[in-house]
């Protein structure tokens, strides 16, 4: 209606502006065209399906599937999705053949950064579970203050070190020992969006199914330059301040309550 009056107000004015020639000639080039159309195909037409827009939510659930260490939608490629099938522990004896074997590893790390048992759980209780599921540790403060020319946290208590699946490197250690919570893992950074899923799958079962096992550890605190006796009885968790131990004499013994 608008345009038949546009084109009808011009005809009877009789007069159109030098630069109104264009868009009346466009208005009626459009009218004629709309004309043909409806002829043809009718007034209305059939709308279309709905179509999926991509947004910025999309990409960020993906984000979110990685650093949780999930496979993402629809993808069954690659063997190795965060799933640990079986482990081997590092003896004492056996670290420099898995530092041969890994020394040249870029590490990723993880942390307490959730809130699972094994983020909000003391470091000692921890430590207790591991002991009752995997034994010993690999490395103690030890071995470290030793000067066993090894890699390690000179500040930590323990550390597990393990080959998983036959060819994963990966470590458990503490950040400062009994005074803590939750555990470090960490593992070649080629895995790193399956560390969490790794953590898990190694870990899980540990701190549900363990009750935890007697141990004695010694800790230093660097901070402080004090030395402790840490662990656990069988009943009670115990910290001792102590003097320096004699290091050459290896690990404490616990000696039986």
């Amino acid at each position: 209606m608008l345009l038949v009056y546009t084109l009808q107000a011009h005809a009877q004015n009789g007069r159109i502006a030098w630069d109104e020639v264009g868009f009346v000639y466009a208005q009626e080039k459009f009218q004629r065209i709309y004309q043909a159309y409806v002829e043809t195909y009718g007034e209305y037409v059939d709308p279309l399906e709905p179509a999926r827009f991509p947004v910025a939510s999309d990409s960020l659930f993906g984000w979110i599937r990685e650093a949780m260490g999930m496979p993402a939608e629809g993808s069954s490629s690659g063997p190795f999705q965060g799933e640990i099938n079986a482990w081997t522990l590092v003896s004492i004896d056996g670290r420099a053949d898995w530092l041969t074997r890994f020394g040249s590893v870029q590490w990723a790390y993880m942390g307490n950064n959730f809130f699972t048992l094994l983020d909000t759980m003391a470091t000692p209780e921890i430590r207790a579970r591991l002991e009752a599921y995997f034994g010993p540790p690999t490395q103690t403060a030890v071995e470290t203050k030793q000067g066993d020319e090894t890699p390690s946290d000179e500040n930590g208590q323990f550390e597990y070190w393990f080959v998983v699946n036959d060819s994963i490197p990966m470590m458990i250690m503490d950040v400062r020992g009994p005074f803590d919570r939750g555990v470090i893992v960490a593992t070649d950074q080629r895995f790193r969006s399956f560390l969490y899923r790794m953590r898990q799958s190694l870990l899980a079962i540990v701190m549900r199914r363990t009750e935890p096992a007697p141990y004695v550890d010694y800790y230093y605190n660097f901070v402080t330059d004090k030395w402790y006796s840490t662990g656990y009885d069988g009943a009670e968790y115990f910290l001792n301040q102590i003097r320096r131990p004699n290091l050459t004499l290896g690990r404490p013994i616990q000696a039986p309550s």
